[in-house]
């Protein structure tokens, strides 16, 4: 019974920590401010500057450039 006691709460300090640790890492991407590659913010569509906003269907929403070339998923 003692044996069974102790892994019940090893596993739930385990439980604790493993939150703990993962909400403050979840935090510091939250915070993060991803920026275009000129170091200017995205629009309200999360597009930069040069790049259309484009509903590409079943592929969703995504950024492309108004010169043609690849779409990418817009920056949140």
């Amino acid at each position: 019974m003692k044996k069974y006691r102790m892994f019940v709460l090893g596993t739930i300090i385990g439980v604790i920590v493993g939150l703990v640790v993962a909400n403050i890492n979840w935090g510091f991407i939250r915070n993060e401010v991803i920026l275009c590659p000129n170091e200017t913010s995205p629009d309200k569509n999360g597009c930069c500057a040069g790049e259309i906003y484009t509903d590409m269907g079943e592929q969703g929403f995504n950024c492309c450039p108004e010169s043609g070339g690849d779409c990418f998923p817009p920056i949140m």
